[in-house]
């Protein structure tokens, strides 16, 4: 999985992008430029995970990851369509709408005043536009490939056209019922207004500590306060948090809110060599689940032996026992799994 931080410059993007890995970047008043990209990979912490791992003690215990990406902030009709900004935001699975919510005179902004949901329209609708740029010169390339005999993928030509009305009508697509056989034909693309999102509004630590912001809708944040948590001794930031009334860091947030977005659910494997977490789309056949770990896997499959966290917990780790109780199940190919499965892959190769 990959996360894209996005927004204005000046909205305090790399103080979250710190504050989320750990990372010490300098951050500055001043306009950077587009080419500048910083990443890092957030581990999920997964509680079942660190439970797993006490029952079966093996030699290795590994999270799932989430790659995140810091892009430099865009600057108001001034978006470059063909930056490395936009490459990353193409290749990102969601994106993360950083939003400016304090005042500081300190750190210029190119806007009069502060307002986040502006922000936000404005930067919706400078990705719908890149859409409608991509779909039109994706249209004229295929016209000129029909008009010199060149055969042409119709489907795709014709969902193109659907998303070129609607685009012109300054509607997202993300915002379209589309069926997966539609996406499959312009998954390629990656166009940007189709990817799942989020906005996070970063407030000073006054406002935040008024909680002046609350609507449900945004996670309000203060990025330096959690950029200071974040750097403290490992020991330390469960009571830093809680004093400064703060449920969970936010790169926990950040990733909870990433899987809801996404739809994503983890699934375990379980051994004396690994227990591994591994994060898929939900709805995701057994067949697919078993290409995530490996494509022999997948290529050989043969059966999938399924129990339920809950399940295996509870008879504290004992395969055998699972058996005789029926909770460990055989299923195939077809098999959706499940949050919290524990699988084992038959297969041959």
């Amino acid at each position: 999985m990959k996360i894209a931080l996005v927004g204005f410059s000046n909205s305090g993007k790399t103080t979250i992008f710190n504050a989320m890995t750990n990372q010490k970047i300098e951050t500055a008043s001043c306009m950077t430029s587009a080419d500048v990209v910083h990443k890092g990979i957030l581990k999920v912490e997964d509680p079942r995970l660190k439970k797993l791992s006490e029952i079966v003690n093996p030699k290795k215990t590994t999270f799932a990851t989430v790659e995140c990406v810091d892009t430099a902030g865009f600057i108001k009709n001034n978006f470059s369509h063909n930056s490395r900004l936009i490459r990353e935001i193409y290749d990102a699975d969601a994106l993360i709408y950083v939003l400016r919510g304090f005042d500081d005179l300190s750190v210029p902004y190119q806007f009069d005043l502060i307002n986040p949901l502006r922000d936000l329209t404005e930067l919706e609708y400078e990705f719908l536009m890149i859409d409608l740029d991509l779909v039109t010169k994706r249209i004229e390339r295929m016209e000129e490939q029909r008009k010199k005999g060149q055969k042409i993928n119709q489907k795709e030509r014709d969902v193109l056209e659907f998303f070129k009305n609607h685009l012109e009508e300054g509607k997202a697509l993300k915002e379209l019922a589309l069926a997966e056989e539609q996406l499959a034909e312009i998954r390629h693309l990656n166009f940007i207004s189709l990817k799942p999102s989020f906005a996070v509004i970063n407030v000073d630590e006054k406002t935040f500590n008024e909680q002046k912001l609350s609507d449900s809708s945004y996670t309000i944040i203060c990025g330096t306060l959690e950029n200071e948590i974040a750097q403290l001794p490992e020991e330390e930031i469960n009571s830093f948090l809680e004093a400064m009334g703060i449920d969970e860091p936010v790169s926990k947030k950040v990733i909870r809110k990433a899987y809801e977005v996404l739809n994503y659910i983890s699934f375990f494997t379980a051994g004396p060599q690994e227990v591994r977490a591994w994060s898929i789309k939900r709805g995701t056949k057994a067949l697919y689940a078993a290409g995530k770990i490996h494509s022999d896997i997948q290529r050989g499959f043969i059966r999938a032996e399924v129990i339920s966290y809950d399940d295996f917990i509870l008879l504290n780790g004992d395969i055998n026992l699972a058996r005789q109780k029926g909770v460990l199940r055989l299923e195939g190919k077809e098999y959706e799994v499940k949050d919290g499965d524990i699988i084992t892959f038959r297969f041959k190769v």
